[in-house]
């Protein structure tokens, strides 16, 4: 007798094998075929769940960044000054990048490929976040003399170079720490330099 099939379960394994081809090929340089071939799930049944390869593609960008933003959302429940809030923020979003990249490498073929627009999720807590810095500095609590939207731009960039070049970085400049204590050292010193930019006494 036939098990039922999972209509959950199955949306989920192409989602995960779409999110791999996604991040290692870019939209243009995966199809539907490679999918089917990575999750064993025909063509039709994808198909089924998303109609087409670009709301496939739109539903992976939407779970990544659920799972970015869920990130946040537990540090904001659990911090308690807007400093450690602002310090443990930082800490969860290096730590997300570093472990999973995926969510990295989705960002970068989305830009390269001219589907930079954010996804609803994303475009969500990007308002929320720069709505949060923009209360803080109203009740003076953060350095109100930058945007939000550069003070942002200051914690996501670095970390992103950072972790795209370390490599290169320790292997041109012959470093000797390994990467984890250069992890350290660097996220350390953001954390320092983005205290001293945000502090109301900035």
């Amino acid at each position: 007798m036939r098990k039922p099939r999972d209509g959950q379960d199955t949306r989920q394994r192409v989602l995960s094998s779409a999110m791999t081809l996604f991040a290692e090929q870019g939209f243009a340089g995966t199809s539907l075929a490679d999918i089917s071939k990575d999750c064993g799930i025909s063509d039709g049944l994808i198909l089924h769940h998303f109609q087409n390869k670009k709301n496939l593609y739109q539903a992976v960008l939407e779970q990544s960044a659920d799972e970015y933003t869920k990130v946040f959302e537990s540090v904001r429940e659990s911090a308690g000054s807007p400093q450690a809030m602002m310090q443990e923020a930082m800490l969860a979003a290096f730590k997300f990048w570093k472990e999973d990249t995926s969510y990295q490498r989705l960002s970068l073929w989305s830009y390269l490929e001219g589907q930079s627009g954010l996804s609803e999720k994303e475009a969500q807590f990007t308002a929320g976040m720069a709505q949060m810095v923009e209360q803080l500095q109203t009740q003076g609590m953060i350095n109100n003399q930058i945007s939000p939207v550069v003070l942002m731009t200051m914690v996501i960039g670095p970390i992103h170079f950072w972790l795209r070049y370390r490599e290169q970085f320790k292997e041109t400049l012959q470093l000797p720490d390994a990467l984890d204590e250069l992890d350290e050292i660097f996220i350390r010193q953001l954390l320092q330099v983005i205290s001293m930019i945000s502090s109301k006494e900035g």
